[in-house]
């Protein structure tokens, strides 16, 4: 699979820098809004809240494996384990991002591959290159993970539409996208909800039937972690669109549990119980 990724990144290449940007996708208000048919709605958790296991009330284990373990096996500095490498990713060696890899497929749910560095962005050069990283990595993770649904986290929402074409490539090979919708201070449900619509009209540019599972946060981003939760009102907005245009979304979150501040579990005890 390695090899057919590198002969096709010449064209892909040659093709993105002739035609520039691609189309930006058109998403309508319409389009995560629609009831899909029936289906089963799965709530994956990656949180590591101090001493709260959203298991017990029926949200499934999913796994994620973070850019700085990677950086760490080659020895390259690092922010914090759980973080990003200080410059670009460097390929470790093989065996040790196997046994990396190994160390993370205890739970049921999609193994999440976190490489924020090796976003396609930036010069045709950067990109190529990032992109057979990308590739190489997907193709010694499915190796050992045969049987796992393996997608990138949020590389969907990273990538520059001049490399929709790399993008499509990489896509064929994994098997979900991970888009990040975490919420900022400043979004009401209907920007919000515009984020989502975006990200699945994004979704069906690149792969068309390419399931989507989005990744929430209770808490809002760019806030210090821990002291600012969203109402539950919009937390439970957010799980029931999602639940409404998407099979699944992946729950992230940590450190210690403000268990002044409730609401939000229990807006998401509600919905694991009855949907709502």
């Amino acid at each position: 699979m390695q090899r057919f990724f590198i002969a096709v990144i010449g064209m892909v290449l040659l093709t993105a820098c002739q035609h520039g940007a691609s189309a930006a996708p058109s998403p309508t208000s319409s389009q995560s809004t629609q009831a899909v048919a029936s289906h089963q709605f799965t709530v994956y958790d990656t949180t590591f809240y101090a001493h709260l296991d959203l298991a017990q009330y029926g949200a499934l284990k999913a796994d994620i494996i973070y850019e700085g373990r990677v950086a760490a096996l080659s020895g390259q500095p690092v922010r914090h384990p759980n973080g990003r490498p200080t410059t670009e990713l460097v390929l470790p060696p093989k065996d040790s991002y196997q046994k990396l890899v190994r160390q993370h497929l205890a739970n049921p749910g999609p193994l999440v591959l976190d490489y924020e560095t090796l976003y396609l962005t930036g010069t045709p050069e950067v990109a190529k290159r990032r992109f057979q990283k990308l590739s190489t990595l997907l193709t010694w993770t499915r190796e050992v993970a045969p049987h796992k649904q393996i997608g990138f986290w949020d590389l969907l929402g990273n990538t520059s539409r001049r490399y929709y074409p790399l993008g499509r490539t990489l896509a064929a090979h994994e098997d979900v996208f991970f888009p990040s919708l975490y919420t900022s201070p400043t979004d009401s449900k209907a920007s919000w909800q515009h984020r989502l619509d975006q990200a699945l009209a994004e979704a069906k540019q690149i792969a068309p039937g390419k399931p989507v599972y989005p990744y929430l946060w209770p808490q809002y981003q760019g806030l210090r972690a821990g002291q600012h939760y969203m109402p539950s009102q919009l937390w439970s907005y957010e799980l029931q669109a999602c639940s409404k245009a998407t099979k699944a979304v992946v729950l992230w979150g940590g450190g210690p549990h403000d268990t002044s501040n409730t609401a939000w579990l229990e807006a998401l005890k509600r919905f694991l119980a009855h949907g709502s």
